[in-house]
């Protein structure tokens, strides 16, 4: 009967623990924040609890390793300090690594490969991308390229010169996508490995609409469509790749029909299953988007929703598709939505957690 008791209660137990998950969340510092915060996040209620933090300098953005071990974060200074910073993570302490400076300014963005030893940090302010080999224990290697990318756009005031904004990994990590909000194009690199080496080679551009200022991608599961964010124009871009060739199919707003006011999109991603397609507006909108996937790839605009603060900078969606979580970095609040998971439609659950700037959230 004891035991019965003892594996019932285990059972109980691991439900309990189960259901609770890390959440990572980047922030800015110079509102008193400390760095990066550790939550556990309820995947059943949608609540969260403060675990501990992290020391570090205006983590403005987070990646994850393929195996969880890792996590890597940009430091976004305008000077020398800016870097690329590594910690371990053994599910209970976040624990630094190593750092190696970034040789541009304001780093906004860090791509890890899950299959390639390699992060790629986007500089905005110098324009660069460097490009870091990853050790065997996570760490970060050398600096194997520094690319300065050039050009200009026509808003004199957003695109006087190079600003690459991400790096995204192609699904089959082959290529790596980079954008250029200054210059409008999004440049294809190949992933060129010679030995132990591995870099990149120039393979192709994408001219994104003059003035729109290309932020972020998704790509569907089989690399076949690919969906640009527009930061200044708030709009999405569709490309469909026919052999090697990508042809422009759609150009759609995110905002509403009736929307006026001053654009600033931020973060774009899909659910969990491939059949939905959110993104996130800031500037006078302070919204988030849900579209609709059809078979063929073409976006459905469904709808358009506050995000319950100012500047959504960025959000994600819990592995299990149940909750999307907005980090409004101008009011200092994750708002806690759940997500219906066959319509995609999304619910403020009313549940928020307050923290100083948060702009990056990675489970």
């Amino acid at each position: 009967m004891r035991t019965i008791v003892t594996l019932i209660l285990g059972c109980f137990m691991g439900q309990v623990f189960a259901q609770e998950i890390p959440m990572f969340v980047g922030t800015y510092t110079n509102k008193g924040s400390q760095g990066i915060y550790l939550y556990m996040f309820n995947t059943q209620d949608g609540t969260a609890s403060l675990y501990a933090n992290t020391k570090s300098d205006d983590p403005s953005f987070l990646a994850r390793s393929a195996d969880g071990n890792m996590l890597y974060a940009v430091n976004e200074r305008g000077d020398s300090t800016a870097a690329l910073s590594s910690f371990t993570f053994d599910g209970d302490v976040l624990s630094f690594v190593n750092a190696l400076p970034t040789d541009g300014s304001y780093p906004c963005h860090v791509a890890v490969g899950a299959k390639t030893p390699l992060a790629v940090v986007s500089n905005y302010g110098g324009g660069s991308l460097a490009v870091y080999r990853i050790e065997q224990n996570g760490a970060i290697g050398e600096k194997i390229q520094q690319i300065q990318q050039e050009g200009t756009g026509p808003n004199k005031e957003r695109q006087e010169a190079s600003h690459v904004h991400s790096a995204f990994f192609s699904p089959d990590e082959k290529q790596v996508f980079v954008q250029n909000l200054g210059t409008d194009k999004v440049t294809i690199y190949r992933i060129a490995k010679e030995k132990d080496t591995y870099g990149l080679v120039e393979d192709g551009q994408l001219s994104t609409p003059a003035g729109g200022g290309p932020r972020h991608v998704v790509f569907d599961a089989k690399g076949k469509n690919l969906y640009v964010l527009l930061e200044m124009s708030a709009q999405i871009v569709h490309y469909l790749r026919d052999g090697k060739v990508w042809q422009l199919v759609d150009t759609m707003s995110i905002n509403a029909d009736d929307f006026k006011g001053k654009d600033g999109a931020a973060e774009i991603k899909l659910s969990p299953d491939g059949k939905f397609l959110y993104a996130s507006n800031r500037g006078d909108a302070n919204s988030i988007t849900l579209f609709a996937i059809e078979k063929s790839g073409m976006l459905q605009k469904k709808n358009v929703y506050s995000t319950g603060g100012e500047g959504p900078r960025n959000f994600n969606i819990t592995p299990d598709g149940k909750f999307l979580l907005v980090a409004n970095q101008s009011t200092d609040n994750i708002v806690v939505f759940e997500r219906n998971t066959s319509t995609g439609e999304l619910t403020n659950t009313g549940k928020e957690i307050e923290v100083s700037s948060p702009v990056c959230i990675v489970f």
